[in-house]
């Protein structure tokens, strides 16, 4: 039994292995590393988190031992005292909004106040400059009297109009 060994043959399989080992390392290998890393992360992340959140349940559950050490009497102190600061921020609250209200008031009225006085003069200026109109149309036309009782009465319409 006589083993032989073709060279060429065994050179072209480490030439191929060497590149299948390269391809592998590069489009498999660093992938599944990197994919590996970021699993490890997110791991130790929720671990951080985890343990994050037992410290914080612990200050919780150390916060509810005190709050309930303090005595029944304390609770009402201070139940009280909100009860009575509530009452304060109320009366306060409806003062101020009567104040308010009330200067709401006095500006309504005052706004009400000028807009009548401008109407009136408005309805003043336009009564003198409709009668200046109904003048002077009287006075370019020769009318007779009763001609000039009918143009008065169809302006007196348009001004009701």
């Amino acid at each position: 039994m006589n083993v032989e060994i073709d060279w060429k043959i065994l050179v072209g399989q480490i030439i191929n292995f060497a590149i299948l080992f390269f391809v592998l390392k590069i489009f498999v290998y660093k992938p599944f590393l990197d994919l590996m890393k970021k699993r490890r992360e997110k791991i130790e992340d929720g671990v951080n988190k985890s343990i994050e959140a037992d410290k914080q349940l612990n200050k919780v559950q150390e916060l509810r031992r005190e709050m309930e050490k303090v005595t029944e009497d304390e609770r009402k102190k201070i139940l009280a005292a909100a009860e009575a600061e509530s009452k304060k921020r109320a009366e306060e609250a409806m003062r101020k909004a009567e104040e308010e209200r009330s200067a709401l008031l006095v500006k309504a009225q005052k706004e009400a106040l000028d807009l009548k006085e401008k109407e009136s003069e408005k309805t003043k200026k336009e009564t003198v400059d409709n009668a200046f109109a109904l003048a002077e149309k009287l006075l370019k036309e020769n009318i007779d009297e009763k001609k000039g009782k009918h143009i008065a009465d169809e302006f007196l319409k348009k001004l009701k109009v």
